[in-house]
């Protein structure tokens, strides 16, 4: 198995992947899944079941999602695709009801939404598992600040019951945090906030390279845009 972030900056999309020959896996989907599938993976790879893991509704993590089924529909894809999500994402449940609610013909391929809680554990096949981890979220509004907090996940990957990758979405620093990546042999962590700019919902530089160092390896990544 290999993993690869297709694109990550915090207010505009996120996207990771992990490909197996005998299937692929998304870790969220934000704008611009295509461009980035078609830029950076042979398109004969999507020729495959797909599972797509959402850590939260944010459109950034998300909103990919519509135009991705879309695509897969055109290219005449006829293998599963499961997207799971959060309990009580409502983004996800309603980006596949529109979809669905506009075909007119059945899809060719068969499409399952997985909703999934805290301490869940999805196995992909013999040797791969994916284990929920409760993650601390929630929007904000330039000017305005923080928001209302959302449900929110973070995933491991395990393989042969190792933990070989770890994704921590979107969040603040606590424990589950450092559960999530301990002794992940590659993890995936955001870096949103800015040096001195601690909040609940995001993690600073210095929190995310803390969370890095409990991994064998990690990289930091969904750092914010800034404007030029």
């Amino acid at each position: 198995m290999k993993h690869q972030v297709l694109y990550s900056v915090a207010g505009i999309a996120t996207q990771i992947l992990v490909t197996h020959e005998n299937f692929l896996l998304l870790l969220d989907i934000g704008d611009g899944i295509i461009r980035d599938i078609v830029e950076k993976v042979k398109t004969f790879l999507l020729n495959r079941p797909v599972h797509i893991f959402i850590t939260h509704g944010h459109y950034d993590h998300c909103g990919g999602l519509y135009s991705f089924l879309g695509f897969l529909r055109m290219l005449n894809h006829d293998h599963p695709v499961h997207v799971y999500s959060p309990k009580g994402t409502g983004e996800v449940k309603l980006i596949l009801n529109s979809f669905l609610s506009i075909q007119k013909s059945p899809l060719s391929y068969p499409l399952e939404e997985i909703i999934l809680s805290e301490g869940d554990k999805t196995r992909i096949n013999a040797s791969v598992e994916i284990e929920c981890y409760q993650m601390q979220h929630q929007g904000s509004i330039v000017g305005v600040g923080g928001l209302s907090p959302i449900p929110a996940l973070g995933y491991a990957i395990y393989i042969n019951e190792e933990k070989w990758l770890a994704y921590t979405g979107d969040t603040g620093y606590n424990r589950n945090t450092e559960l999530l990546v301990d002794n992940a042999t590659f993890a995936y962590i955001e870096a949103t906030n800015k040096a001195g700019e601690s909040n609940s919902y995001h993690l600073t530089p210095d929190e995310a390279h803390k969370l890095g160092r409990l991994a064998k390896n990690y990289r930091l990544i969904h750092k914010r845009y800034e404007s030029r």
